[in-house]
């Protein structure tokens, strides 16, 4: 009796996998709603020319001023000698 039984939800449980209860059912309101948003969105979109801002042209006086920037000495980080080789 209980290999019957046994069967039975599996077949159950194959037959319901198979089919897929209750996903599809919940999934199609979810479709519809992300719908009418897109379609309010393309409504609501309007359109705009691309347009770059304007940035004025450099003086010769401020392009052929030295750079304000002081370079940092090169500061190491290890030793000079642990780089050579030992023998």
């Amino acid at each position: 009796m209980s290999g019957r039984v046994n069967l039975l939800l599996l077949l159950s449980a194959l037959l319901s996998a198979l089919t897929g209860v209750g996903g599809s059912a919940r999934q199609a309101p979810v479709a519809q709603a992300i719908a009418q948003q897109g379609r309010a969105a393309i409504v609501s979109a309007v359109r705009k020319l691309a347009a770059r801002p304007v940035q004025p042209l450099a003086t010769l006086v401020v392009s052929s001023a030295p750079p304000r920037a002081t370079p940092l000495p090169p500061v190491s980080r290890e030793p000079a000698y642990a780089s050579r080789r030992r023998e």
